[in-house]
């Protein structure tokens, strides 16, 4: 089956409102020599983003294990610290490290804020959005540099139950552009592998997009590919398409999957069991069905119709 290099990420989560509430306690001024609140802080920290990132925890990463342990407690806790690293002159994006203490779980985000001169393209994203996520070693002591955010467990167990098919699928003119990037990307692959397209109707399914991960997931049905588009720039926006600044990667569900990552360890061209399972329920269970080839008098509308309401 078709085969070819991927970058291993996860991060297809949902949309809808989320509980508003006031944050945990503001930090002391800073002692001295200690570096100066950094600007975009309370955006990594506002409570209703770190219950979407828990949201995708949730649905990406999270299984009875993880949850057990905290059924029995009263308070979810993050702690949140900016991630300081060096960045090429002019490039002003901003990073932060969301940590899920008591689950082990870290999760990095990015607001992008940079210029690529050769296109004139301005890239940012609309807010914080999810890169990386990790496990780690659990914790009781936050660094020193990280804001402590409490919330009700109860809450937070009620909302992630409340919302788990809440979903905002792709519409209008994304939708489209996603299908033809799809058809683009697999037409390209069977190029290269020498493969003719396989006969008969072609289907294929987008999973629901995410407010914070500027990245989306197809499963080509008939040819058993997972197809991963990811960008700095927001999906729905115009300049993505204009400039072509789309990362595609492909999976074949075929031949890259394994159980346990360490099986080829140093290469992420491959995906476990469960991080395939869980794109496809994605993909499958909560995504769209389309055709790959519309008919011919389906064209995308001219302009972007209202938003989907969530389900």
């Amino acid at each position: 089956m078709i085969a070819s290099s991927f970058v291993v990420a996860l991060a297809v989560l949902l949309s809808a409102p989320s509980p508003s509430g006031p944050l945990s306690p503001a930090p002391e001024p800073p002692e001295a020599g200690e570096p100066a609140p950094w600007p975009g802080f309370d955006d990594a920290a506002d409570r209703t983003f770190l219950y979407e990132v828990a949201r995708h925890l949730y649905r990406w990463y999270l299984d009875e294990r993880d949850v057990a342990p905290e059924i029995n407690r009263n308070e979810f806790v993050f702690w949140v610290r900016e991630d300081r690293r060096a960045l090429d002159e002019g490039d002003k994006s901003r990073f932060a490290e969301i940590t899920l203490p008591r689950l082990g779980v870290q999760v990095l985000v990015k607001a992008s804020d940079y210029e690529i001169p050769e296109l004139d393209l301005h890239v940012a994203s609309v807010g914080f959005k999810i890169v990386n996520v990790a496990r780690v070693a659990p914790a009781e002591d936050p660094p020193a540099d990280a804001r402590v955010v409490v919330v009700p467990w109860p809450e937070m167990r009620d909302h992630l139950f409340r919302t788990r098919n809440a979903i905002r699928p792709p519409a209008g003119l994304l939708r489209e552009r996603m299908r033809s990037a799809a058809r683009k990307e697999i037409a390209h692959e069977l190029e290269h592998r020498g493969l003719p397209m396989p006969e008969g109707e072609q289907v294929v399914h987008l999973a629901p997009l995410s407010p914070v991960a500027n990245e989306a997931w197809v499963f080509w049905e008939t040819g058993r590919l997972l197809i991963r588009f990811s960008a700095d720039i927001d999906l729905a926006s115009p300049a993505l398409w204009a400039h072509e600044e789309l990362a595609v990667d492909l999976f074949d569900i075929d031949t890259q999957v394994v159980v346990s990552l360490d099986e080829a360890a140093g290469s992420n061209a491959y995906l476990t069991r469960d991080q395939v399972g869980r794109v496809l329920y994605n993909a499958i269970v909560l995504g769209q069905r389309l055709v790959l080839d519309p008919p011919p008098d389906a064209k995308a509308p001219a302009v972007e119709p209202p938003a989907v309401p969530e389900r």
